[in-house]
């Protein structure tokens, strides 16, 4: 009698938990499995072709990799976000920690202060800074003699790096603040009490139990560093083409749905690649093996 009832609260649990993630699997069918499915027909198809049935052709990635203008912007992109990941890991990872050690009541309102920006459209955000940018911040440097007068600080690398640093750190303190919060204090006390100093107890103790947060941080911010679109167009000043950028012009310009759905997919393998490796050295890193 007593086995019954738990096969029944077993499958009782099971059948709650299916209709639970009902909605979940109709979005993730709807909103992602559906439209990678057709961007991936439409890649591996030869629009030009006038017969009922599609013909199939690898010409779209052909055409991407012969296209060095494509893939100079692929590269740009990739070496752009690594900048950006790396400037987001060294402001926001002792942002972060400051923020983990403060009362619980001050850690809510930091937490706000941080993620207020987040509430405003990325456009917005963004093209507030253009206006510092190609106002107030460029006559002051004028002014100082840095810049001359026909000098412009959008269209450079510090501006493109810049906005993605400025629309994505939220990104990164956020992860990285949540795995230092869970910290077991008494593994500090521990090292405190073998006559560790603070600094040996960060470095041995505090960073390496932080780094799953600061690989999802770095994924994070990362993937939407290399596929922007706004910030490039904006803080570029028409000056950088990035690989969002070209895929935009292939599907809205262009009309050209086969190369743009080809680049697409040529960006889905890297970013799934990254997110593998990712995966793979956070297992590592938290000890599961």
């Amino acid at each position: 009698m007593e086995v019954e009832i738990v096969k029944n609260k077993k499958k009782f649990k099971w059948t709650y938990e299916k209709t639970i993630l009902t909605p979940y699997i109709i979005l993730l069918l709807v909103l992602i499995l559906i439209p990678m499915i057709l961007i991936f027909f439409y890649s591996i198809i030869d629009q030009e072709s006038e017969l009922p049935i599609y013909t199939i052709t690898f010409k779209n990635y052909i055409t991407f990799f012969n296209n060095q203008s494509a893939t100079k912007a692929l590269l740009k992109s990739i070496l752009l976000a690594i900048i950006s990941t790396v400037f987001c890991v060294i402001f926001a990872y002792p942002i972060s920690y400051f923020i983990a050690r403060r009362s619980p009541k001050t850690q809510a309102t930091l937490i706000l202060l941080v993620t207020a920006p987040m509430w405003v459209n990325m456009l917005l955000r963004t093209m507030a800074v253009k206006q510092i940018f190609e106002g107030p911040l460029l006559t002051l440097l004028r002014k100082l003699h840095i810049l001359g007068e026909t000098d412009k600080i959008l269209g450079s690398y510090f501006a493109v790096v810049f906005g993605m640093v400025y629309n994505y750190l939220p990104y990164m303190i956020l992860p990285i603040y949540t795995t230092l919060s869970k910290l077991d204090e008494k593994l500090i006390e521990a090292s405190t009490d073998l006559g560790a100093s603070k600094g040996q107890t960060f470095r041995r103790v505090i960073m390496p139990l932080s780094i799953p947060g600061v690989l999802s941080g770095v994924t994070i911010v990362f993937l939407s560093a290399a596929t922007t679109i706004v910030i490039s167009k904006y803080m570029g000043d028409g000056k950088f083409v990035l690989i969002g950028n070209i895929i935009e012009t292939e599907f809205i310009t262009n009309s050209a749905w086969g190369n743009g759905s080809a680049i697409s997919m040529i960006l889905l393998v890297i970013i799934l690649l990254i997110l593998w490796f990712t995966n793979k050295a956070t297992k590592k890193a938290g000890g599961d093996e």
